[in-house]
C-alpha cells in the first residue's frame, strides 16, 4: 500500500496519527528501545489503519513515517534519533587498534 492509494481524508488522519506517535515519543510515553512492529501497527489499527508488515517496511520510506520512524530491524522500530548503533568511544578505540594491527600485518615493499 502507497499513501497515494489514501484517499485525502484518511492520508490527513494518517498524518495526525503520525503526528501523535511523535508526540509520544517526545513526551515518554513509548519506549523507544522496546517498539516492536506489532506495537505499531496495532497504534495504527486502533486509529483504523489497518496495515500489514510489508505495507509499513514500504511506507517507512516516505512521509510522513519517514520523519519519526529510521528504520526496522527484525521486530524492532528504530525511531529517528533514537537509533542506539551509536560509536561508543570504546568502539572507536577498538576500530583504530584493529585498523593498526590490519597495517602491521601487510607486507611492504
Amino acid at each position: 500500500m502507497f499513501l497515494r492509494e489514501f484517499d485525502d481524508p484518511n492520508l490527513v488522519k494518517f498524518t495526525t496519527i503520525v503526528k501523535q506517535l511523535e508526540s509520544d515519543i517526545d513526551n515518554g510515553e513509548i519506549d523507544v528501545n522496546n517498539y516492536s512492529t506489532d506495537q505499531l501497527l496495532s497504534h495504527l489499527e486502533d486509529n483504523d489503519i489497518i496495515l500489514d508488515v510489508t505495507d509499513l517496511y514500504d511506507m517507512i520510506k516516505n512521509p510522513p513515517l519517514n520523519t519519526v520512524i529510521a528504520n526496522i530491524q527484525g521486530d524492532k522500530v528504530i525511531f529517528k534519533g533514537h537509533d542506539d548503533t551509536q560509536i561508543s568511544p570504546d568502539q572507536t578505540q577498538s576500530q583504530q587498534v584493529v585498523q593498526q594491527m590490519a597495517q602491521s600485518a601487510m607486507p611492504t615493499k
